[in-house]
């Protein structure tokens, strides 16, 4: 339907698969998604998967997905889902990257497999100029934005083994999932690359947040937020403006640009494609009016102010209400209706 204004007035929100690539602020869109969303939101991951092992995902309108790319997309079977995405400078990216790899391994997350633990537990040690000259995670200092674009990964035959013998190890990261091209073909992952970015709905770039969320919303027809919530933010970063690459030494700049070539020619082609769709925005706004989430989104708003200001005043009424949601959903608790 069209008003006189030029809006396409919808119900529900547009479905969408949001493409999350690491360290572009994805947190923080998937907590504004969720919220526009609602129940028609999933966090689609491997184990998230799993643990749904027998129920239908495909009715979900808004998939955030955890760093899979279009291998994902194709098995997930939904070919009306818009996708978008968002991508960073690369040399940004792998500092910033590096910092957050030195900081999770120090948690010792359980998430992540103890082998891999066990490999890498010096990392928290040593410089990102140390790893280069060692070699040490290269999949997250070289190229990694064509890798999660352009890699084919065959996640029908990773899910069927899981569901046979399912191994708590197997949903653990790094996820060891059976390759369809060769993982070093870097020009060939580049062409993936490119052309699925090319295709994609909205491209946005972490550099132009403010721009690329407007376009989400106006894509979606989702409200946009006058301030994002930061997540997941660096320590080191205190500043939005500030850039990472400006606290490492020129040498180690001028190794990462050799090092991730592909990724930064990635980068330019999404700068041409983000061009195209900000100029397109900026001559037909508002395309697409959704009503759900214009009334979902300030009830959701208000419950989460709600509960932030119940764990504060009341930590203990927290807990108690927590275990009474978890025993009503085992079917503990019996609720009778008026």
């Amino acid at each position: 339907m069209n008003f006189e204004t030029g809006h396409n007035l919808h119900w529900d929100e547009l479905p969408v698969y949001f493409m999350h690539i690491p360290k572009t602020g994805g947190i923080a869109l998937g907590h504004w998604l969720r919220s526009a969303y609602g129940k028609g939101y999933f966090d689609l991951d491997l184990p998230q998967i799993v643990r749904f092992r027998g129920q239908n995902i495909q009715n979900f309108r808004c998939y955030h997905v955890w760093h899979h790319g279009q291998s994902m997309y194709d098995w997930l079977g939904r070919p009306d889902l818009a996708v978008i995405t968002m991508l960073p400078d690369p040399i940004e990216r792998v500092v910033s990257g590096f910092s957050q790899w030195q900081r999770m391994l120090v948690r010792n997350p359980p998430q992540v497999k103890a082998s891999y633990r066990a490999r890498m537990q010096g990392i928290p040690n040593q410089t990102i100029q140390n790893c280069l000259n060692e070699e040490l995670l290269v999949d997250i200092l070289s190229n990694e934005q064509v890798r999660f674009l352009g890699t084919r990964k065959h996640y029908a035959a990773f899910l069927s083994s899981v569901n046979q013998d399912s191994e708590v190890d197997d949903l653990l990261l790094p996820y060891n999932l059976p390759l369809t091209i060769h993982e070093h073909d870097l020009p060939l992952l580049q062409t993936n690359a490119s052309a699925w970015i090319e295709r994609m709905a909205v491209v946005g770039l972490t550099e132009r947040y403010t721009e690329s969320l407007l376009m989400f919303g106006d894509f979606l027809g989702v409200p946009v937020p006058a301030t994002m919530p930061r997540a997941n933010v660096n320590p080191q970063r205190t500043d939005a403006t500030m850039r990472y690459r400006d606290n490492v030494p020129l040498k180690v700049i001028e190794r990462l640009t050799e090092l991730n070539r592909y990724d930064l020619e990635l980068y330019s082609y999404a700068e041409e494609i983000f061009e195209q769709h900000w100029l397109r925005y900026q001559r037909r706004k508002t395309r697409t009016y959704s009503i759900a989430p214009h009334l979902r989104m300030p009830i959701h708003t208000t419950a989460t102010i709600a509960k932030r200001q119940i764990k504060q005043r009341w930590p203990g009424l927290a807990v108690l209400l927590r275990r009474w949601k978890k025993q009503r959903k085992m079917g503990k608790i019996s609720v009778r209706s008026s």
